[in-house]
């Protein structure tokens, strides 16, 4: 049944044509004068969640810590260097190495790691805490060798909580989240770069704090030669769709959007 079809009877508790001219002919009161606040439109609520949808929390990342460095045995520490690090998110790479042809026996390897950790808000309400950033690296290198090998490494690891255990000892964190640069041979004027973004997230309980703990790292094999890695080479971490280093993104979202969400197939 339409309106069209709907009987013409007026239903209990309807105001007739006449009543109404009463109240259109009444003088205006105070309430007429103050309407109510409007109801919000979709339209509106769409643009809320755009918006919403677009924004993310930055959370900066303390400088990085040298954590480990493996270098052939009787090595110089000059070999392969390391600027100090600073709240950029960056560490920067330096190194002068020669191996004589008169040595023999297997190439020579160094590795270097950098740590740093984050811990994000506390959780107000159980949900998930969503996170991304990018990580760069850049490798501005020169040589002569039989073997002269450079790469980059980042791992990554995260926890519901700081007072639940160590980012560090996740399962899988021994392997690199990803290898921004592999195998990147020395010679005369090579400039590798590669970017990468790394997104993800972790459920959380009300009163959690999230922490995301992050190292980088940089791998030479070498032999009979010589190399250098000139200034401008490391790696950096920083908001993803080129944002500013030293930060990653986060955003929170509770289980209660995530179900209407869910309910909804969005």
């Amino acid at each position: 049944m339409t309106l069209l079809d709907a009987p013409r009877t007026a239903a209990r508790g309807a105001t007739t044509v006449r009543d109404l001219a009463a109240v259109l002919a009444a003088p205006a009161t105070d309430e007429d004068e103050s309407p109510a606040s409007p109801e919000p439109t979709f339209d509106a609520l769409r643009a809320r969640l755009q918006t919403w949808l677009r924004e993310w929390d930055t959370q900066r990342l303390p400088a990085f810590e040298q954590a480990r460095s493996v270098a052939p045995a009787g090595d110089r520490p000059t070999s392969l260097r390391a600027a100090p690090t600073r709240t950029d998110g960056a560490v920067r790479l330096t190194a002068s190495l020669y191996d004589p042809p008169s040595r023999g026996g297997d190439p020579l390897a160094w590795t270097r790691n950098w740590v740093t950790a984050v811990v994000l808000p506390t959780a107000p309400v159980d949900g998930r805490v969503f996170y991304r950033f990018r990580v760069g690296s850049r490798l501005v290198l020169d040589g002569r060798a039989e073997t002269a090998l450079v790469s980059t490494s980042v791992h990554v690891g995260v926890v519901p909580d700081a007072a639940a255990g160590s980012p560090f000892d996740v399962p899988g964190f021994a392997t690199p989240t990803l290898r921004p640069l592999v195998g990147v041979t020395a010679r005369e004027d090579v400039d590798a770069q590669a970017e990468q973004d790394i997104e993800g997230s972790i459920a959380v309980r009300a009163g959690e704090s999230p922490v995301i703990g992050i190292v980088v790292g940089a791998d030479i094999v070498f032999r009979d030669g010589w190399m250098r890695v000139h200034e401008g080479s490391g790696l950096w971490v920083g908001a993803a769709d080129r944002g500013p280093t030293g930060s990653v993104e986060v955003r929170f979202a509770p289980d209660a959007l995530l179900d209407l969400f869910g309910e909804a197939g969005v």
